[in-house]
């Protein structure tokens, strides 16, 4: 069973106070000369307003007072870091990318890691470019032309600017193969630090900032601001005339139903065939 209790309205409470109903009865006061009046609730004959104020928000509220501090140890880690893999930029390269739906995909943003055909594309391969400081993500897909060049693009001027050092593993390998001697007690003494290795210079010219010991951005080789706007232009007669929606229209409307006209023209044509060689038979019989 299930039982609804009304609430009382005005009319119901007002000669009935008791208990912790006291205190609205209390609240008003005694008209002049002393005449006691009964209490005014409210007007009309609507419920006892009866609001829940005993909400313990205390424990959920969460401050941020401690933002400064937060960013101070940021950049103190970043300056860590820095220090412990120098002379390795201390972020990885990162895409370029278009953000997904129709409703954000004009902006741009940093992907987790190129495409295995963008890797492909600059002449490296997945794991060689892991160690030399770019992200790869084997999961993400560039459907679109023009960001796969972009990428590429930045992936050439990554390694123009690009400066290897000879690693443990590779004196191995020449000590192993005879083409480097031993290390003696002379030649450490004289030992000069290690050489670098500048990649070739590629064909095409790029935009590239001056050259760093090391690069401390957050971001490697950061995205430049897109300029959308574009200068003023008088509108010409042949604007005025162009109906970009109703082209938009006709466009789709033959992406549509352009198997179908295929498959018509198709029958048409063969219909039309087998009407022109009826008629040649014809008039051969009759000759």
């Amino acid at each position: 069973f299930f039982f609804f209790f009304k609430q009382k309205t005005a009319y119901e409470m007002q000669r009935g106070l008791v208990g912790s109903e006291m205190c609205i009865r209390d609240r008003y006061q005694r008209r002049v000369h002393g005449i006691q009046n009964f209490p005014r609730m409210v007007k009309h004959n609507h419920a006892i307003p009866n609001v829940h104020l005993k909400k313990h928000w205390g424990p959920l509220v969460k401050t941020f007072f401690n933002q400064p501090a937060k960013k101070k140890q940021r950049q103190v880690a970043r300056e860590e870091k820095a220090a412990r893999i120098f002379p390795r930029p201390i972020n990885y390269l990162r895409p370029i990318i278009r953000c997904p739906t129709q409703r954000y995909n004009m902006k741009t943003r940093y992907g987790r890691g190129f495409t295995l055909d963008e890797i492909k594309n600059a002449g490296l391969n997945p794991q060689y470019a892991r160690s030399i400081g770019i992200a790869v993500d084997h999961r993400r897909q560039d459907m679109c032309l023009e960001t796969r060049e972009l990428n590429v693009k930045r992936l050439k001027a990554y390694l123009a600017k690009l400066i290897l050092f000879p690693g443990k593993t590779t004196r191995k390998l020449a000590l192993k193969q005879g083409k480097a001697e031993p290390m003696t007690d002379a030649k450490k003494e004289d030992k000069k630090p290690r050489k670098m290795i500048v990649p070739e210079a590629p064909k095409e010219k790029l935009d590239l900032p001056a050259a760093k010991e090391q690069s401390d951005e957050k971001k490697v080789l950061p995205m430049l601001d897109q300029k959308l706007r574009e200068k003023p232009q008088t509108i010409t007669p042949e604007m005025k005339n162009t109906f970009s929606f109703k082209k938009l229209r006709i466009e789709r409307v033959k992406q549509r139903y352009a198997g179908v006209r295929k498959k018509r023209a198709e029958i048409a044509q063969k219909e039309a065939e087998e009407k022109a060689t009826k008629e040649t038979s014809q008039s051969v019989s009759y000759t």
